[in-house]
């Protein structure tokens, strides 16, 4: 009898604690902001966007693994994306890629591929560094929320544009330095 009352003191104490680590896994947000573009330009050859908050600072942890935000670059030498993701120890995990859509709309299918580029934060301020590109503009810049599913025939990434964050700014800016 005293064993089976340890027994489920320990299986309560689990369940407890299991939860507590759920809360402090979604205890993040997503914080818009961070997504809300004021400007970009060229930065020393390289393409940037400035937001309202902190660049990378946050990302959706609701989505798990199924979906990422992404600052997304309509350049001279193509399109390319810094995205944000769920990482470890509830940190952020960036990665980028060359975007092979045309274009960016709502709840289109997002065609991407791996490239050589590096993403830069600092403060409001994220850059697109790949030394393998000359760019010399930035046509357009978003900030987007997708969402991954199973790939299909229409879709063959499974990757899908959920939502296109506000766009304060249409002007470019240029930084020398």
């Amino acid at each position: 009898m005293l064993n089976s009352r340890i027994f489920y003191v320990h299986i309560i104490t689990a369940i407890l604690f299991l939860g507590t680590l759920t809360s402090l896994a979604y205890g993040l947000k997503l914080n818009e902001k961070d997504y809300i573009i004021t400007g970009f330009g060229m930065k020393e050859g390289n393409p940037f966007i400035t937001v309202q908050g902190t660049a990378g600072g946050s990302y959706d942890p609701s989505m798990g693994d199924e979906g990422y935000e992404a600052y997304v670059f309509n350049t001279d030498k193509g399109i390319f994306q810094i995205t944000v993701a769920e990482g470890s120890s509830n940190k952020p995990y960036y990665s980028v890629d060359h975007i092979l859509s045309k274009e960016i709309k709502l709840n289109e299918c997002l065609l991407t591929e791996g490239t050589h580029g590096k993403p830069r934060f600092s403060n409001s301020t994220v850059e697109y560094i790949d030394r393998n590109q000359n760019f010399t503009k930035v046509n357009k810049v978003h900030a987007i929320q997708v969402t991954s599913d199973d790939p299909d025939d229409i879709c063959t990434t499974g990757q899908h544009i959920r939502k296109i964050f506000p766009n304060q700014t249409n002007a470019t800016i240029t930084e020398t330095n």
